[in-house]
């Protein structure tokens, strides 16, 4: 337990050291050899204690990817503004479609409901992209209130997920006032996620997966 505490302070140290806040539903959870540990709701991510984080029974991430390990839950200010006003995008800078991929979809998972204007299916979401946004419910205008996930083969690949994602959150949001963002196509950005998994992010897997076995 103690060498899951290290690296889950580590990271929890990480996501909120970025300036912005991570939001109340902010929560980390790792998938390892002695099975699934997560972050208590409503714990201090950036001073964690061992009684904040606890072992779940379960063998495997509540994620449709096995060869993935970590999950980060986030509501970052520009991510949540997406979620909002309902507004999924695409990678308009090369960190987003290096690191994520071609595109931030959101899935509808209020209880009953299907959007199949703005809902995407979670195996969908999730097949080309390492995360996306997840809408629980609405608030009483009617907006869309939930979080967003990111995932990786470790914490590490997980929370840098949430941070080039808020960036490109950001920018989005702000495209008029930028005088409008030329997204990267679909094909383009697959390429550059492509050449960053073979040349660059395994290597950075086989340091980080070390962390935790």
């Amino acid at each position: 337990m103690s060498e899951v505490y290290e690296v889950i302070s580590k990271y929890g140290k990480m996501m909120t050291s970025q300036g912005y806040s991570v939001g109340e539903a902010a929560m980390i959870i790792i998938e390892t050899s002695d099975g699934v540990y997560t972050t208590k709701p409503g714990a201090d991510l950036g001073n964690l204690k061992e009684e904040d984080i606890e072992k779940k029974y379960m063998t495997e991430l509540p994620v449709p990817r096995t060869d993935m390990k970590a999950l980060v839950y986030s509501q970052t200010p520009y991510l949540t503004k997406c979620l909002k006003e309902a507004k999924p995008f695409p990678a308009a800078l090369d960190d987003m479609a290096q690191v994520f991929g071609p595109a931030c979809y959101i899935v509808d998972a209020r209880p009953g409901k299907k959007n199949k204007v703005v809902g995407k299916a979670m195996k969908k979401a999730l097949k080309h992209n390492m995360g996306c946004m997840v809408l629980k419910g609405a608030d009483s205008k009617g907006h869309g209130v939930g979080y967003t996930l990111t995932m990786g083969r470790n914490l590490y690949e997980a929370v840098v997920a949430m941070q080039v994602l808020e960036k490109n959150a950001e920018i989005f949001c702000l495209a008029g006032k930028l005088g409008g963002v030329a997204p990267l196509s679909r094909t383009e950005a697959r390429l550059m996620r492509a050449v960053y998994k073979s040349k660059y992010s395994k290597a950075e897997a086989e340091v980080k997966t070390s962390e935790v076995k």
